[in-house]
């Protein structure tokens, strides 16, 4: 140590040696660098998420005109411009993503406006303005209330392209706050004129989440990763392929929403599929509705919505501790559907849960087994509070089932 302090000029093994020797004599100095060298390792073991992204060039590369369609028969060449039938393009733009952007929601281009009103207005009451919501050129339907659609996209731009600002406006109206039952049959059956409020089934997403909901289950966690639910096993293995391992999330992000949730191409989430969702291999303006009986088995026997029947078993007995059975049912009715039950409802329910309460006692390893694959909902520890939670499960499973849960209005 002496010797390297007498040079002049030192080597990297040198300092080295050097803050090693300086190290081992002070204890405080020793336990920060190896506090700084545990951080320094959790920080590169880190992996932030990352996305593919496009990113201009600094300079474009010349465009051409290809000769019917040959490539190696380039003819004009051509650059980055907007249809002249349109209005104009701002000089002062840049003729790039940022230019065509500002474009687009420029005040004078009425289409953007209209075309995100008439799909939010869709979403809410299940049917367009226009119809036609993938298509607002020469071979799309006409509005159904034209007066109404330019109304809507004005406040759209005013109101600085505020879409929960749009959305309010749309959800605190008089025709959206009417009763959706229909007055009589044969009576505008697809609610064009509006006569009504909306009735439609939720979409594949919205239904495990209304379900998760329902239960007091739904993880409100916003961003990050997708996530894994439950789904029957070996969906996304293929003969001959390595394919990636599915593996089912264990902590909160078990319930998280529908938007979360991973999404593959080759295998999609089965539930979403069976509820008319997209498998994304093209685009779906307009989802359909289908009724079918895979619908309701799903409903029954899938392993996300078991565990959100659970998920509602246990907040009955956890939120009505002391009640009867039909103050419980009452209260469940009212988790499910945001309504009281009707005196032949809640005595089918009190009937259903009596028989199933008898059949669990007769076998008593029943409701053990049944509740044994349900590990990541929280239940009671008790015995017979399990024995209880088993019962209502099936309860539980019938309000899940309605078609009155799934459906809105």
């Amino acid at each position: 140590i002496a010797t390297i302090l007498l040079k002049n000029k030192t080597r990297k093994t040198d300092n080295r040696r050097l803050r090693t020797y300086f190290l081992k004599n002070h204890a405080a100095a020793e336990k920060a660098a190896s506090r700084i060298g545990d951080l320094e390792k959790q920080i590169r073991a880190i992996k932030p998420p990352s996305t593919l992204v496009m990113v201009e060039q600094d300079k474009p590369r010349a465009t051409h005109v290809m000769h019917r369609g040959d490539y190696l028969n380039p003819g004009a060449a051509v650059g980055a411009g907007t249809p002249p039938v349109l209005h104009a393009f701002d000089p002062s733009w840049p003729k790039n993503r940022l230019g065509l952007a500002r474009w687009l929601v420029s005040p004078e281009n009425p289409l953007v406006a209209r075309v995100t009103a008439n799909r939010l207005w869709s979403q809410i009451f299940g049917r367009g303005i226009v119809v036609t919501e993938e298509d607002f050129g020469l071979r799309s339907q006409a509005p159904s209330h034209p007066q109404l659609l330019d109304w809507l996209a004005v406040e759209f731009v005013e109101s600085g392209w505020s879409v929960k600002q749009l959305l309010r406006t749309i959800v605190t109206s008089a025709t959206y706050r009417q009763d959706s039952r229909r007055p009589a049959e044969g009576t505008d059956p697809h609610n064009t004129l509006c006569g009504r409020g909306p009735r439609f089934r939720l979409s594949a997403e919205s239904i495990r989440d209304n379900a998760l909901a329902i239960a007091g289950l739904l993880t409100h966690k916003t961003g990050g990763p997708p996530v894994y639910p439950p789904q029957p096993p070996g969906l996304w293995r293929q003969t001959g392929r390595n394919e990636p391992k599915y593996k089912v999330s264990t902590d909160s992000d078990r319930f998280r929403r529908g938007v979360y949730v991973v999404w593959r191409r080759a295998a999609p989430y089965p539930s979403f599929v069976l509820f008319d969702g997209p498998d994304r291999s093209s685009c779906h303006p307009i989802r359909s509705r289908t009724n079918t009986p895979m619908q309701a088995l799903t409903l029954m026997n899938d392993a996300a919505f078991v565990e959100a029947a659970a998920g509602l078993a246990a907040r009955i007995l956890r939120e009505q501790p002391s009640a009867s059975i039909e103050q419980r049912i009452e209260h469940a009715f009212r988790l499910s559907l945001a309504r009281r039950p009707r005196s032949q409802e809640a005595a089918h329910l009190a009937e259903a849960y009596r028989q199933e309460k008898a059949r669990l006692q007769a076998r008593p390893g029943l409701a053990k087994q049944l509740l044994s694959s349900l590990s990541a909902v929280p239940l009671p520890a008790k015995v017979d509070q399990r024995l209880e939670v088993a019962a209502w499960l099936h309860v539980a499973t019938i309000l899940l089932n309605l078609d009155e849960t799934i459906t809105k209005g």
